[in-house]
């Protein structure tokens, strides 16, 4: 048996391969392509390959293809791409290359009735449930509808299309796992890693937005990485999963929960509207029964995943 990880020098790669190791027995050799390189005593071989690479002249563009025939994996978990939804210079490029193309070469590419399981995220749902804000206590569920606001949004609601399509003409296995914000060990970027840096360097937390700011889903990442396990192992189940805790909070009680992780009390110093993101979701509600039928168990509510996420930092002053 053999595993392909694309992304794998990323927080959640790092923390799948890990897990993938602890259960060789099951997965077996532990293949790694990233953009950089990669160092790591649990993967078996580790290839530099740029995977929104264009120009299909140079040997580069095919990179993926020599190691999916070569190595012939059973399990592909693709987690390479562009992960933002800041838009600055030419970056709407570089995420339809990375986010779009990657999932089109590992679909094509992968051997025939691979599973593959694709990182997608909870953001392809945009803002139309909640806008106008309905009555009750709604929860995007994976039958719904999805409308993304952001460029990268609509890269991966484009990459689970194209993993669909491939499911079902027989070639490949695929399951879109919605993810939402994951903190934990090894966090290298996102709101809750610049709030752990401004409260140690700053006299007060800055924080986009208005009082109580965006409100979101905070998923730790063991929980995660479980939930991506489980996924790759149940082929006859739906082809989308929200990766959610049962909860949601807001960037004030982030900025709060940051604190108490690190055991220090400071001012909250509001941006206002006008620093927020184009294209960001200030509110993203998320049902995870569907995974929970599967026999997931998250473990952390939001709040938890983050106080946790902050004692496992080892980022400094």
């Amino acid at each position: 048996m053999t595993v392909v990880i694309t992304g794998g020098n990323g927080f959640v790669g790092r923390n799948l391969i890990r897990k993938l190791y602890k259960n060789k027995l099951v997965f077996g050799d532990i293949i790694n392509i990233s953009r950089k390189n990669f160092v790591s005593p649990f993967v078996s071989h580790s290839y530099r390959c740029d995977l929104g690479f264009t120009d299909d002249f140079d040997a580069q563009f095919e990179c993926l293809k020599f190691v999916m025939n070569k190595h012939r994996p059973e399990y592909i978990f693709h987690l390479a791409g562009k992960a933002t939804v800041k838009m600055d210079g030419n970056e709407p490029f570089e995420i339809i290359q990375d986010n779009i193309l990657s999932t089109q070469k590992v679909c094509q590419w992968s051997p025939k009735d691979a599973r593959v399981v694709l990182a997608s995220s909870v953001i392809v749902y945009g803002d139309w449930l909640f806008n106008p804000p309905p009555s009750g206590d709604p929860r995007y569920e994976e039958s719904y509808k999805t409308e993304p606001t952001s460029i990268y949004g609509m890269t991966k609601q484009a990459s689970e299309g194209i993993l669909r399509y491939y499911t079902s003409i027989g070639k490949i296995s695929g399951v879109s796992a919605r993810m939402c914000a994951t903190v934990g060990r090894g966090l290298t970027h996102g709101v809750v890693y610049d709030f752990i840096k401004k409260v140690l360097n700053n006299p007060t937390l800055e924080a986009l937005g208005s009082k109580p700011g965006s409100t979101k889903p905070y998923c730790y990442i063991n929980d995660l990485v479980d939930a991506l396990m489980i996924l790759s192992m149940k082929k006859d189940v739906d082809l989308e999963y929200n990766i959610v805790p049962d909860d949601e909070i807001s960037i004030e009680e982030v900025a709060k929960s940051v604190m108490i992780g690190l055991g220090v009390s400071k001012d909250i110093e509001w941006l206002g509207d006008a620093a927020n993101w184009k294209g960001d979701n200030k509110l993203i509600s998320v049902n995870n029964d569907r995974l929970k039928s599967i026999g997931w168990v998250p473990r952390y509510n939001s709040r938890q995943a983050i106080i946790q996420a902050v004692k496992d930092s080892r980022i400094k002053r």
